[in-house]
């Protein structure tokens, strides 16, 4: 199915899909291919048009334009968190840039896998888990796998796991696998309440038992931002933990700054990074989540 979708509002579809949110997506000469709700999308910009093909009738123009959240007004959203030189500088440089809504299992999963990997890293080991467990299709020609549901992976040996390249992170992939398999996680809840509630839904203990093991909450920042409408959830991992050591020393305060800067793997505890995003969001306001993968994209490619 082809179609075109009108832009009449600032978006970069390279800045999107480069900086960090998704790992299915890949570039073929003036077209990004990505692999979303178990078909493939296709797209390529055009100046004040996105040109599109997809392989499902799902994937039309109004998932499109919920996908990049066309319909959010980008300026206003810039101009809550352009508060200083640093943040304004990589808006401007990165206009257009948007967060994506994605699939809140993917993004969970894609997430725990992304703990200590770079994103080459990272869309290796989605890819060998998808090619492993999700169910394969065709699109014009070429063979593609759906990203696999929680039941599969909750039912996969962690041995068989291992084999995707996934180390330590089986277990724990397998365990949130289980933990949305059998309803422990309610991400609908989730966006229904406020961040702070959603959070602690995600990491915290519900029912008596811990349900995220080994899921931090950047691990559920991520989600919270990407899947749930959360704005104002803020990432913290060692890209943004340099910028804001290097940047923000005053609104981190001397300790939080000093533990920041001493470890480049980043192991913060929970009331570290609390403390840290806390302290970020208060500055940059309810979009502090956007202000994050502008300071993200700056930070990875240098421009600060």
């Amino acid at each position: 199915m082809e179609f075109t979708v009108p832009l009449d509002t600032p978006f970069s579809l390279e800045y999107t899909l480069e900086s960090g949110q998704l790992f299915r997506w890949e570039r073929k000469a003036e077209w990004w291919s990505g692999i979303v709700s178990g078909s493939v999308l296709k797209v390529k910009q055009e100046g004040d048009v996105l040109r599109c093909s997809s392989g499902s009738d799902r994937l039309d123009s109004s998932f499109v334009l919920d996908y990049f959240k066309l319909d959010a007004d980008l300026d206003h959203i810039l101009s809550g968190f352009s508060k200083d030189e640093t943040i304004t500088r990589a808006a401007e440089r990165y206009y257009g840039l948007r967060i994506v809504s994605q699939d809140p299992w993917e993004c969970l999963a894609s997430f725990v896998l992304a703990t200590n990997a770079n994103i080459p890293r990272i869309k290796k080991m989605v890819s060998a888990v998808c090619r492993r467990y999700g169910a394969p299709f065709e699109f014009e020609g070429e063979s593609y796998s759906a990203f696999p549901g929680p039941e599969a992976l909750a039912q996969a040996r962690e041995a068989d796991l291992s084999e995707c390249g996934l180390g330590y992170r089986s277990p724990f992939l397998k365990h949130v696998a289980g933990a949305v398999a059998t309803g422990g996680v309610d991400f609908a809840r989730a966006r229904s309440l406020g961040y702070e509630d959603a959070r602690r839904l995600l990491v915290s203990e519900l029912f008596g038992r811990k349900l995220l093991l080994g899921v931090g909450p950047k691990v559920a920042d991520c989600v919270l931002l990407y899947s749930c409408g959360k704005d104002e959830a803020f990432p913290i991992d060692v890209w943004i933990a340099r910028v804001l050591a290097l940047k923000y020393p005053r609104i981190l305060g001397p300790t939080l700054k000093k533990k920041l800067s001493a470890d480049d793997k980043l192991k913060l505890s929970p009331s570290h990074y609390d403390a840290i995003s806390k302290k970020v969001r208060n500055y940059f306001g309810g979009y502090a989540g956007y202000a994050q993968q502008y300071l993200f994209m700056a930070a990875r490619n240098e421009v600060l």
